[in-house]
């Protein structure tokens, strides 16, 4: 067993140990080859390397900021942000550092030594592993409302600030670097102090590492070891242009470009190219949404003619599942109608009772007509959620909740990626008089027929349940509207408002609402019948409906 969970941790750790392995061996290289590279190593070529490295490892820093700075607008992420200005503080303070190494050409004042080169890079080094240990102490999901530029202009001023009391004032800084001599007691504490803080910022990973499992926080702890080394690298040579200090660079420019693509790739590619083609589906889908329907219908009643029989049947178990009575209390009342347009209907309502003083109502939708809508119908039926199983006293839950766990669980099932739904959930509370409910696209809105003949039209709109769920998961807003007594809610599917007659003229919302205000006097019971009647007075009764219509009516009393 023992044997069984070290191999795990090997597999799952397996880069990050090579990764410190040949670390090890090219540190222990540089210790062993250092007498012969610094014969063979030349001055000038050793500049020339410098600069290349160097200027990677700038232009890296630079393009990490420019990332994180144009996606806060949309992202808002706090730690990108401080990530992003930490890597503006680096990218400056090591392109002051580049500029001012010993042997480059005048910077604001001669390169005669590599005191104030030094002191950039640690300032450099410093701010990094300080503003990398504070970001990952921040999830990825806190949101920030500031102005980006009250993180980005103390960082331009820090950088400012630095170079020019490194430039004209060196005595305000320990020296970090004698000629002749080496590197100092200050500048060595102070490696060992980045070395401790990333060290701190590596467990802090690896602890995220564990319950994430995230590619980001691999990558991350990867960058991190080889900057280790880096400073290890940094903290051994004597000479400016030893080996330890050249592969130090390497180091470093290895670790810049790892971070680059945690975050730019991990964090900012990968996600917009994901919701561009998310976003180019969803219009797609958009656009072709009633087209899908007809197309549907038309291949279920070419199925239907042979399934006259079993549909006959089909359709009364349909019915079946249908409230054969609706719950009855002193403060309100439902009335329903239900009017298939073939023998299946992909129409379905329900209200349910949920405690003493709320009941649930809703009603949808589903694509197409015939044997795979009534399936759809029957999954939307028993796959609702109305109550949180996993607290003791049956909490009931949120509208938008309720959509959310639907929306979930269709996109578990194996239906054709052109099935969909579209629905409205609500709860009513008999007590306060308040109706919270959320919408799952129901292509209708209902309408409040108020106690004093004003018709008020419900905002219905909102993301279908359909099979998206692995590029998209909508959000779905709860929203409440206060009824008094006497109010009324009509519901009703898009079949009831888009019948025709025989001159192809539709039933429309507007003919229901001055419909409604006309008759808004009258009972729920009334209500429902002359709704009714004027419909088939519009269509004619020779005539079928084209779709399935369906409404339902609320009154408080």
């Amino acid at each position: 067993m023992e044997t069984k969970n070290i191999l795990e941790n090997f597999k799952r750790y397996d880069k990050i140990i090579i990764v410190f392995i040949v670390s090890l061996l090219l540190f222990g290289s540089a210790a062993y080859y250092n007498t012969f590279f610094e014969e063979v190593m030349s001055v000038a070529t050793y500049l020339t390397w410098h600069s290349l490295f160097e200027f990677a490892s700038i232009l890296a820093a630079f393009s990490i900021f420019l990332v994180t700075y144009h996606v806060y607008d949309e992202s808002g992420s706090l730690r990108m942000i401080l990530l992003g200005c930490t890597f503006l503080a680096m990218g400056c303070l090591d392109t002051f550092h580049t500029l001012s190494y010993k042997g480059m050409a005048d910077f604001f004042i001669s390169n005669d030594g590599a005191n104030r080169a030094t002191t950039f890079w640690i300032f450099s080094r410093l701010i990094g592993s300080i503003g990398f240990l504070e970001a990952v102490t921040i999830p990825l999901n806190v949101k920030c409302r500031y102005n980006k530029w009250i993180f980005v202009a103390p960082t331009i001023i820090l950088v400012i600030v630095l170079l020019i009391i490194a430039t004209y004032y060196p005595h305000v800084f320990p020296v970090m670097y004698v000629e002749g001599k080496g590197l100092t007691t200050a500048k060595i504490v102070t490696e060992y102090f980045i070395v401790f803080i990333m060290g701190i910022t590596f467990l802090k990973n690896a602890a995220d590492y564990k319950h994430e499992k995230s590619s980001q926080e691999y990558l991350f702890m990867i960058s991190l070891l080889v900057s280790i080394f880096s400073e290890f690298a940094f903290i051994s040579y004597g000479s400016v242009y030893d080996a330890f200090n050249y592969l130090g660079h390497i180091y470093k420019i290895v670790a810049y470009f790892i971070l680059f693509k945690v975050i730019y790739a991990e964090n900012v590619s990968i996600p917009y190219r994901e919701l561009k083609k998310t976003k180019n589906e969803l219009k797609r889908y958009s656009e072709n949404l009633n087209y899908l329907v007809k197309q549907r219908t038309e291949k279920l009643e070419e199925i239907n003619q042979t399934l006259m029989t079993d549909l006959e049947y089909a359709r009364e178990m349909q019915r079946s599942m249908l409230p054969s009575q609706m719950p009855k209390d002193m403060k309100v009342s439902f009335q329903a109608e239900y009017l298939p347009a073939e023998r299946l209907s992909g129409d379905f309502y329900n209200v349910i009772k949920l405690d003493e003083n709320n009941i649930a109502v809703y009603i949808g939708d589903v694509s197409g007509h015939g044997v795979s809508a009534a399936m759809l119908t029957v999954f939307a039926n028993q796959n609702i959620v109305y109550t949180n199983d996993e607290t003791e006293n049956l909490e009931i839950i949120t509208p938008g909740f309720v959509l959310k766990k639907m929306y979930k669980s269709f996109n578990k099932t194996n239906f054709n990626t052109e099935a969909y739904l579209v629905m409205l959930y609500g709860v009513y509370n008999t007590s306060s008089g308040c109706f919270t409910y959320a919408s799952g696209g129901l292509n209708e809105p209902p309408l409040v027929i108020k106690n004093n003949g004003e018709i008020i039209e419900l905002n219905s709109s909102g993301f279908p349940i359909c099979k998206l769920g692995e590029y998209f998961m909508p959000f779905f807003e709860d929203s409440t509207v206060n009824l008094e007594p006497g109010d009324k809610i009509l519901f009703y599917t898009d079949g009831l408002v888009e019948a025709k007659n025989n001159d192809g003229e539709i039933y429309g919302q507007q003919n229901i609402k001055d419909f409604l205000k006309l008759n808004t006097a009258l009972g729920a019971v009334d209500l429902k019948n002359i709704v009714k009647q004027n419909l088939f007075s519009h269509i004619g009764k020779e005539n079928k409906l084209m779709d399935d219509a369906t409404f339902l009516i609320m009154e408080v009393h």
